[in-house]
């Protein structure tokens, strides 16, 4: 008798036991999907693992398993932790009938792995929710062309553009891809047309506008160019873009300008700026986008070149402590320029003292010529004179 109440007792104890666990996972799983829902998936791990998958086949401890797995999978996919996202969410998948979004899951966490096959078995059970998840249809199309299915991405975008007319991510996407097939005029075309539907970023217009400057349309180019650089003026990328379509529409005083300009935000674009402004013949604007050129070392070796088309010899030869302090003098093109400034300044004796320190053996063949023309100034003083 006393051995059947304690038999009774055992069993009451571990049926109360049970349904209480379930019940607390149950608890436990709904507060963590309030965490994810609030936007913290590291405390919303940190709560689903300290609980452990119920076992066994009933249907509630089936469905809470393949809750936990989810979550879990969820968090870890917010926390970019994919390996082990894929781990959970493929054990909430087999853990019974899934619903949709757990394949859309699981396509999001093959395509940051580059499993790009899985991607698309994935989002063969999740075709329901591809309408309700746009960007579906571009991860769809990126799996299709990382497998080199290139006719099968496109119809994908075409596609989507037609369910979503007002997404214009579809069209940016073919954009990319013409750009990538280097199918330029095709791209510039509907570069344009995407470019009139969406404002567009710095690099939309970089890549549209670069587009057309290597089809040959320089004008056009010119237009997209600077509509990005009206926009984003900061971005150094578009100004060299539209700087270099200016130069290759001869235009080297325009192409400068705009890198002046563009230096106010990266003062490493001086040097370039004075560079085209030499180009250009204005050696006044040259000398001074030279003077705001932040490399201490770009800043002299260009003046004394620009000091040199100007022929200003005796500025060139007072720059010889700065040239030192910069250690530019161990440099035999500053060596030669300095030997140079002093022969046409009429310094005949300190032409040598340069030149003796010259090894390179391209310059030293100019320095052979200037030796030549030093000795002759010496031998028939008048010429030189």
């Amino acid at each position: 008798m006393r051995l059947g109440i304690l038999c009774l007792m055992l069993w009451s104890a571990w049926v109360c036991a049970a349904t209480p666990t379930l019940a607390n996972l149950a608890a436990q799983l709904d507060l963590a999907a309030q965490l994810l829902q609030q936007g913290d998936p590291a405390k919303a791990l940190g709560t689903l693992l300290a609980q452990s998958p119920p076992q066994g086949d009933k249907e509630k401890a089936v469905t809470l398993r393949r809750r936990y797995h989810s979550l879990i999978g969820l968090a870890y996919l917010k926390l970019q932790q994919f390996p082990k996202a894929i781990e959970h969410l493929e054990l909430a998948v087999v853990s019974g009938p899934a619903e949709p979004v757990l394949y859309v899951y699981l396509a999001q966490g093959y395509y940051r792995l580059g499993r790009y096959q899985d991607v698309l078995k994935a989002l063969e059970h999740a075709e329901s929710g591809l309408d309700q998840y746009p960007a579906l249809y571009e991860i769809k199309a990126q799996s299709h062309w990382q497998l080199h299915q290139e006719d099968a991405a496109w119809q994908t975008l075409v596609q989507a553009q037609r369910k979503f007319p007002n997404e214009s991510t579809f069209l940016r996407r073919q954009v990319f891809y013409l750009l990538e097939k280097k199918l330029y005029h095709q791209a510039a075309e509907l570069g344009i047309k995407y470019l009139k539907l969406s404002q567009g970023s710095a690099q939309d217009y970089a890549a549209i506008g670069n587009a057309l400057r290597l089809g040959g349309a320089l004008s056009l180019a010119t237009t997209i160019l600077e509509q990005g650089h009206l926009r984003y003026p900061q971005d150094s990328t578009l100004a060299k873009l539209l700087a270099h379509t200016y130069l290759s529409r001869q235009m080297p005083l325009a192409a400068a300008w705009i890198l002046e300009q563009a230096a106010r935000f990266d003062p490493s674009l001086y040097a370039d700026a004075a560079e085209l402004y030499r180009r250009a013949g204005n050696y006044t604007a040259a000398l001074i986008a030279n003077a705001s050129v932040p490399d201490v070392k770009t800043q002299r070796r260009q003046r004394v070149a620009l000091l040199l088309a100007l022929q200003r010899y005796d500025e060139v030869l007072a720059m010889e402590r700065p040239l030192v302090r910069a250690g530019l003098l161990e440099e035999d093109a500053v060596r030669y320029a300095l030997a140079y400034a002093a022969y046409r300044a009429g310094k005949l004796k300190q032409v040598e003292p340069y030149l003796s320190a010259i090894s390179d053996p391209q310059i030293f063949r100019q320095a052979a010529e200037l030796r030549r023309l030093l000795k002759e100034c010496e031998e028939q003083p008048w010429l030189c004179a």
